[in-house]
């Protein structure tokens, strides 16, 4: 094969695929944690909703919780994902485990959200576990914020 013909392969292919990464990009929308960049797993989520009902998006309860601390008024309440299911519950009513699974490698984070007790203990049995209290009682003294009692 002549040493153009390559060239010019080589050329197209290479536009091929930067005109398909450009696309795979505009399509598959990949969520960052608003705390410190990192990718975001939908099975750790955690949203803060703003009393301006703008939505802050974390990657674990470690972010959650740092950017929590510096915000505390500004929040309505927080939505955690039930690990198990993938549903976003309020943090009030979840169940947390701290476990020798680490959710984030950037920050270590070992919490896991669980809607159903039994859940969490299971995970905290096959995972060298425990049961802890809502680390967002630390800032708010209880629940959520806003909580309907």
């Amino acid at each position: 094969m002549n040493k153009w013909i390559k060239s010019g392969i080589f050329l197209m292919l290479m536009i091929a695929i930067a005109f398909g990464s450009s696309i795979y990009k505009k399509t598959h929308k990949i969520e960052k944690c608003d705390f410190d960049g990192v990718h975001i797993k939908p099975i750790y989520q955690v949203d803060i909703i703003l009393k301006n009902d703008e939505v802050k998006k974390f990657d674990s309860i470690y972010c959650a919780y740092m950017w929590l601390s510096q915000n505390k008024d500004a929040v309505s309440y927080i939505r955690i994902t039930d690990e198990v299911t993938g549903e976003k519950i309020d943090s009030s009513i979840a169940h947390y485990v701290e476990s020798e699974i680490i959710t984030n490698n950037v920050n270590n984070n070992k919490i896991h959200t669980f809607l159903k007790f039994e859940d969490a203990e299971k995970h905290a049995m096959s995972y060298k576990g425990r049961v802890v209290k809502n680390p967002f009682e630390k800032i708010f003294g209880g629940g959520n914020k806003d909580e309907k009692k």
